[in-house]
This record gives C-alpha cells, structure tokens and sequence, in this order.
C-alpha cells in the first residue's frame, strides 16, 4: 500500500491535468475510485481500501486484482510526467525524455514501422546531442544502425559507424569516470577510513579524471572530477581554493567548455556558500546566497542545506535577526519534516541556539518557533567530533543560566571528560580552549568579573587558534568569542538576579 500511495503522489504531482489512463471523471469505475480513495488520504491499509471499495474487508481476490491493476496504470503513467526544470536537473529532464523516445522507437521496430521509428529515432538523437547526452546518443545510434541495416541504406549505414566510433571513444571516457567517482563516494560513506586511505590516493585519482576530461571534452566527466576536486580541498581545509575550483567551473561555463545541463548550480553554490563561511568572508557570503536562493526551489530537498549556510554566514556575521527571519522561513508550515531526522535534528540545536542569543540580542518576543522541531535528539549526540560538542556548549551555556543550581561540579567533570576522550590534537584546539574558558567560570563561582579577567589569556589564544578546517569537522554554530560574550552575560544577569 505504501508504494500505491507513492506512485499517486508522484503522477498527482508531476503529470498534466489530463492522465491517459485514467479516467478521473468516472467515480462509478473501481480504478479510479481507488485513485481518489488514496489521492484523499482516506485509505492508509488495505483492509480499509477493501472496506469501502467493496463494503467488506475478505473481498481478498478481488481487491488484490484491482490494486495489481492500479499499480500497472500508475507505474505506466510513469512516461507521461512533466518535470520541472526548478526541482530537476536539466540532464535528468533530458535523459528521461531521451529514454521515452528511445522507448517508443524500440516498439515501432518490434512492431515493422521502421520508417516511423527512424523519424523518432531523428528526434532523439538531435535532444541527445543538443545536451550532450553521450551514453543516450550510443544507444540512439545503435538503433539506428539496425534501422539502416533493414532499410538497406549503406551509406548511412557506414556514417552512422564512424559516428559510432567517435562516441564510443568518449563512453568509454565516461565510463572510467564514474566508475572512478562511484568506487571514490563509496570508501568516502565511511568517513573514518576516507582520512586515511582516500587523502593519499587523491591526488592520482585526480590527474586521471583531468586526463580523462582533457582525453573526451565530455562534461560529464567534467562533473565528476569537479566534485571530486572540491572533496579533495575540503579534506585538506583548503577553502579558498574550493572558492576558486568553482569560480573557474563557472568560467568554463561562460565560455561553453562545460555543457549549461552539466553545470550543477545548486552544488555550486551551495559549497562556495559553505567555503565563504569557513573562510570568515561573511558579508561576501551573504550577498553570495541571496543572489544564488533563485536557483532553489523552495522548501526542496536542496533548498535546505542551502538555507543552513544561510543562517550559519548571518549568525557568524553577527546578523541576528537575518538569522531569525531564516529560520523563522525554513520552519514555517511544518515543511521541515520531510527532511532527514539528522537534517531536522541541526534545525533543531540552530533554532536552541538562537534562542538562547535571542535574550542577550534583544530580537524582541515575535520568535515564533519556541515549539521543538523534534522532540529528542538522537542522532547528533552520537557524533562526538562533530555536533555533540555543540550540544555539550549549548547545555553548559543553559546550565549557567539556571538561577536555581548552584553545585556545577557534575557539569565540569562531563567537561574535563569530554576534554580528555574526544578533544586530542591540533585540529581540535578551539573547542578544547573555550571548553576550558567554561571550566574557568566554574572554578571561579560564575564570577562575571574573575572569569571575564582570567579567561583574557584563553580568549587571546582562541582569537588565533585555527578553525578544523576539513570536511569532516562541524563548523561552529556560532563562533566560540561571540559565545563567550554570551557566557559573561549570562554571568551578569545571574549576578544581578541575587
């Protein structure tokens, strides 16, 4: 039943007001009753599907008849869809109308209308060139062959063979690609072996796919050694050069050397957004994502992250009501809980975050989200170098401005604990001082005065420690100096309240 409802929210979504194979006028017809029933929401199982298609729910023969029945029509309808080019990318739409072509020649030649077929198969092969579609073009082209081969035409015959070759030559090129690209994305799902083994074979890897690029002019191995650069800048911290891999794509791109279907926007702005961030250029990144937000649509899959680098550039530059009305944006009409429990749980910690900088800021009491995103974070304390040290700050910070706990003696040692286990090295200096600067308020009684005057030696050493730098550390949510104005404040409020 789940896939039932899937398949009539993707043909609901994406066809045209007319559905071919479904006639949505006639209530009497069980086909599209059923439709409806699933369209409304009414039915959620099959034994209530089977209750009001057929007043009973042991109509068992019956009704698994109609639903295979329903599901062929859908999964059918699969070739009518019209896609969106603000949600799809451009070479996915291209693709898929490619491959209905194609379908649709393979069935004129099964069924002897070979001249019919040719025409379709024209039509196809012109949308596959126009967008450098190589692998569709290769498929076209063998068709064709049989076509000339039937029609006894051996002069197109021979050209279509030499264009054969041609494009065989850079499949071949993309082939090596993505499978290069594949076997690279799979060793980096387990991040903790991709700092040891891919960091040193990168550079290789990379020579072969500029070679390979260099080799095909194929965009679509452009693509994959473009990504697989910019990973490689992010594993070394190198974020000005990400800025720079993506400034000279898109010159590229300007100059028509990467196909415009094969430039991925959303990708490219998204990480020049994150690299404008981690390299302090804040007001830069601001006007940056305000100029990119058109090429998201709103409330999409993609839309989100980019809106997280969004709320990041605006609380780092110190812009705390951008920061609200983002998040206000992003968590309105509930859009938010179709994302991933771990893409809800970040939401989650920004929107505590922002609260706790609402009192000191003074954003006014119009913050709308004081409900929880999700009601228990589960996944994010897991992750002990990345956003569980954001929770361990975010929970002292909360602790310390509680006016009814005085004994914080259980709170500096999970502190020292978590010093001691998960914060070990260069990388993980920052948090390891500020973790200390919040140890020191403790030692010196919440004392706003002691602790502003003791902590001005770890604060100088945080202002010039450097940031991880790599892609599998978590940036701040806000950085530890504006968290340490916030902690002295909180310091004096509590003061002032005795």
């Amino acid at each position: 039943m789940e896939d039932l409802h899937r398949l009539v929210r993707l043909v609901t979504h994406y066809s045209s007001k007319s559905q071919p194979l479904l006639n949505l006028q006639d209530e009497s017809n069980l086909d599209t009753k059923f439709f409806n029933l699933i369209k409304s929401g009414a039915v959620k199982s099959d034994e209530d599907a089977a209750l009001e298609l057929y007043g009973q729910r042991d109509r068992a023969a019956n009704y698994r008849m109609l639903k295979s029945r329903l599901r062929k029509k859908l999964l059918s309808h699969l070739h009518f869809l019209k896609l969106p080019e603000g949600k799809f990318r451009a070479t996915s739409i291209n693709k898929y109308q490619c491959s209905s072509l194609l379908l649709e020649a393979q069935s004129l030649i099964v069924l002897n209308e070979i001249r019919m077929a040719n025409k379709v198969l024209d039509q196809a092969l012109a949308l596959a060139k126009q967008n450098e579609l190589n692998d569709q073009v290769v498929k076209i082209l063998e068709q064709k062959q049989w076509v000339n081969l039937i029609l006894g035409n051996k002069k197109k015959h021979e050209e279509t063979r030499l264009e054969l070759e041609k494009f065989y030559k850079i499949e071949k090129a993309e082939r090596e690609a993505i499978h290069i690209f594949q076997s690279v994305s799979v060793v980096l799902k387990d991040k903790f072996t991709a700092r040891s083994t891919s960091l040193q074979k990168y550079p290789a890897i990379l020579a072969r796919m500029k070679e390979l690029w260099e080799i095909s002019n194929s965009s679509l191995v452009f693509n994959y050694y473009h990504i697989l650069l910019i990973q490689y800048h992010e594993f070394t911290g190198d974020y000005n050069a990400v800025i720079g891999s993506v400034t000279a794509a898109e010159s590229l791109l300007t100059e028509g050397k990467v196909h415009t279907s094969w430039f991925n926007h959303a990708f490219n702005s998204f990480i020049k957004a994150y690299a404008l961030l981690q390299t302090k250029q804040y007001e830069q990144g601001l006007n940056f994502v305000e100029q990119r937000l058109k090429h998201f649509e709103p409330y999409s899959m993609s839309w989100f992250p980019f809106m997280e680098n969004y709320f990041l550039l605006a609380v780092h530059a110190k812009s705390y009501q951008l920061a609200l009305n983002i998040i206000e944006k992003s968590l309105q009409d509930k859009h938010i809980l179709k994302i991933a429990n771990g893409d809800k749980e970040r939401w989650e910690l920004y929107r505590r975050y922002l609260l706790l900088l609402q009192k000191r800021e003074r954003l006014g009491n119009d913050f709308k989200y004081t409900e929880t995103v999700v009601s228990e974070l589960v996944l994010l304390p897991k992750d002990k170098e990345g956003f569980n040290l954001s929770l361990l700050v975010l929970d002292a910070i909360e602790l310390l401005s509680n006016p009814n706990l005085d004994d914080y003696e259980p709170l500096a040692e999970r502190i020292r604990k978590y010093i001691s286990k998960y914060l070990r090295g260069e990388k993980a200096e920052r948090g390891r001082l500020f973790l200390r600067m919040l140890l020191l308020v403790i030692k010196e009684g919440l004392d706003p005065a002691q602790s502003r005057e003791k902590g001005e030696r770890l604060l100088e050493k945080l202002s010039v420690a450097l940031p991880p730098g790599d892609a599998f550390a978590e940036v701040e949510i806000v950085p530890y100096e504006q968290l340490w104005e916030l902690v002295l404040w909180v310091l004096c409020q509590r003061k002032g309240r005795k």
